[in-house]
């Protein structure tokens, strides 16, 4: 039988994602979002804080805004997961989407502003206002040096939306509580990495391929500090291309990483 013709590929747009954790009973917890079940990508998933690079993302105003000069986060950040010196552009859309999201802005002294200021920030921020204008407002830096990269995924071609994502890892603020934005996200949990594996095993805990394989990831690490200090010794992040398969029906009836049996097989685009 002749192949089914595949889908047109689609160039991936880029973005960033934020895992944020804090030190639980057993271990490390990380926060993660429910996404609405209206949305139009990954309805009802559970995932980090995260959302498209924007094009302000990696201007003038926000690289001075930064806590470190735009050649160290290319050496940091850039270098290791090969995206360069568009490495300020994703280190900033990381803050972004996470202040946006859950309402968390991370590298924050623990007493910069009290609990209840936070929100009219982050209201001001959805209504249009930069980050680098808010930060300059409540004098602070954006704290692109409280991110360390974890991993770099490409969505498979194949799949109407696609995304190159970093994902990068932080410690969690003291003294700010996470909120939903009750828009795009409606829940909020703090996530025990095993923990979270057995409910989606149980079908209770919905996660998509690449936060699978992300939150099995964070499953050795004992503390936040272990986990940090890790991903800080991190020397090279090549970037995770899975491949999707296709049915009789031109369906896609799965996704393979590099290592799995017929990877090399799988169209790519």
């Amino acid at each position: 039988l002749p192949m089914p013709t595949p889908p047109p590929t689609v160039t991936p747009r880029l973005a960033a994602t934020t895992l944020i954790f804090r030190d639980g009973d057993s271990g490390p917890e990380v926060l993660m979002v429910r996404r609405s079940m209206q949305a139009s990508f990954m309805p009802g998933a559970y995932v980090f804080p995260g959302g498209a690079v924007d094009a302000a993302d990696g201007d003038a105003a926000h690289l001075a805004a930064c806590d470190e000069p735009a050649d160290r986060l290319v050496q940091r950040i850039g270098a290791v997961t090969g995206v360069g010196d568009q490495a300020a552009a994703f280190a900033v859309a990381g803050l972004r989407e996470c202040f946006e999201e859950c309402g968390l802005w991370l590298g924050a002294p623990d007493d910069h502003l009290p609990p209840a200021a936070w929100a009219p920030l982050r209201a001001r921020l959805h209504g249009g206002a930069t980050l680098a204008a808010l930060a300059g407002e409540i004098g602070l830096p954006l704290a692109t040096r409280c991110l360390q990269p974890w991993s770099r995924w490409v969505t498979p071609a194949g799949l109407p939306k696609r995304f190159d994502t970093l994902f990068l890892v932080a410690r969690a603020p003291a003294g700010q509580v996470p909120e939903v934005d009750a828009g795009e996200t409606t829940t909020l949990a703090w996530v025990q990495p095993a923990a979270a594996l057995a409910a989606r095993s149980r079908g209770e805990f919905q996660m998509e391929f690449a936060t699978v394989a992300t939150v099995q990831s964070l499953v050795p690490f004992t503390s936040v500090a272990a986990l940090l200090d890790h991903a800080a010794g991190l020397t090279t992040l090549p970037a995770i291309h899975p491949r999707v398969t296709f049915n009789d029906d031109g369906k896609i009836s799965g996704v393979l990483l590099p290592h799995q049996p017929g990877y090399d097989s799988a169209w790519a685009g």
